[in-house]
């Protein structure tokens, strides 16, 4: 379980260089947090099946998604 924190915080922070290198706009890094969750959930997670490896992968790349828009209103204020 302390595997999957960490590559949330790999995600979040491949998502944050995607953001400040300016490789896409900004609404569409959500996206680009789930894709590399997925990626992230298929190659690192030990799972024994496919559809194992890719809903941890969702639920990878939405954490980091969650955690993406919540540092954004924490810092606006």
């Amino acid at each position: 379980m302390f595997e999957i924190t960490i590559i949330i915080a790999v995600v979040l922070a491949l998502t944050e260089l995607i953001k400040r290198l300016g490789f896409m706009p900004v609404r569409y890094l959500p996206a680009a947090s789930v894709l590399l969750g997925l990626l992230a959930g298929i190659i690192n997670v030990d799972v024994p099946t496919l559809q194992e490896k890719i809903m941890f992968g969702l639920m990878i790349g939405l954490s980091a998604a969650g955690l993406f828009d919540q540092s954004k209103i924490v810092t606006k204020k």
